[in-house]
């Protein structure tokens, strides 16, 4: 049995710094390092150049901890998630890396994306590197997307800033959220050197958009996770604000699907309660980066 501190895809990074290929993971986990809020998936999804993603596929199932699953062959025996049935190589772990406490989160099945189908090329995609393959708490790592860096005052809003984080004025009420969860299971072992990376936002969107407008009907599973992804990511990075949009454009190939996309976007109300004499509770609806939040910015 291993601890939770041991890192269970030790042995995939070494692989693809044998083959000089960086370690690029994309999907449900990357978009959780992007300030999203959303499931911690145990698949793990991951940029491979095209001309080596049969030998990098073929080194790990040569470690015996990894089944190529055959879903054409075979599609009723694994349960795979919807979008995995797209990629190009579909790997099952055949090895559990921690005790029993911790199985239910260590990552399980193995994703490999070409960068024709993904839309990504590996030697050009601007990164940002991340501590691990997933995590335990959402964070923003590419910290210039935050929508309230500029605020200084009880209306700072937006994700929940990572331990270490170097944005100069989060409010000391502004809870920090730690990079690693204690018992929760490491891809990534702290003494290895190898990074890991997941693209910019705005090359992440990119590729997003592409698979919505052009995979409909050929890859429905990426195409519907990766639109879920684009709504996920514009509701907890506040993309349709106009300081947030205006920057995000200007970076996007794919700059008027986002622009309609945004302008159409409708944001789930939020409202806070508070007990007025005579009336009881009474609902008022804000909008949290108003400054300062009251019941006049409601609407």
């Amino acid at each position: 049995e291993k601890s939770a501190s041991v890192g269970g895809m030790d042995h995939v990074l070494d692989i693809l710094r044998s083959h000089q290929h960086p370690c690029i993971i994309l999907g449900c986990n990357a978009h959780r390092w992007m300030g999203s809020t959303g499931m911690c998936s145990r698949t793990c999804d991951m940029l491979i150049r095209d001309y080596q993603l049969e030998s990098i596929a073929a080194k790990l199932v040569e470690t015996n901890r990894w089944e190529r699953i055959d879903l054409g062959l075979s599609p009723v025996s694994y349960t795979v998630p919807h979008s995995a049935n797209d990629a190009e190589v579909i790997l099952r772990k055949t090895t559990v890396d921690h005790d029993s406490m911790y199985t239910g989160f260590e990552l399980n099945m193995l994703c490999l994306w070409s960068e024709a189908t993904y839309r990504i090329q590996v030697d050009d995609c601007p990164t940002i590197e991340v501590p691990d393959f997933h995590c335990a708490n959402n964070v923003l790592m590419e910290e210039k997307w935050h929508p309230a860096t500029e605020r200084t005052n009880v209306s700072w809003y937006g994700p929940c800033p990572y331990e270490n984080s170097t944005i100069q004025n989060i409010p000391e009420w502004r809870t920090r959220q730690p990079l690693f969860t204690k018992g929760y299971p490491r891809g990534k072992s702290p003494s290895h050197n190898t990074p890991i990376f997941v693209p910019s936002l705005p090359n992440y969107l990119d590729a997003l958009i592409y698979h919505v407008t052009h995979y409909k009907e050929s890859r429905r599973g990426l195409s519907s996770e990766s639109s879920w992804q684009i709504r996920n990511l514009t509701r907890y990075l506040y993309l349709e604000l106009s300081h947030q949009q205006l920057p995000l454009l200007i970076e996007l190939e794919e700059y008027e699907f986002m622009e309609e996309y945004l302008r159409a976007f409708v944001r789930k109300p939020r409202f806070v309660y508070n007990n007025v004499p005579g009336l009881g509770f009474v609902a008022t609806r804000i909008r949290e980066w108003d400054l300062p939040i009251s019941p006049d910015s409601s609407r």
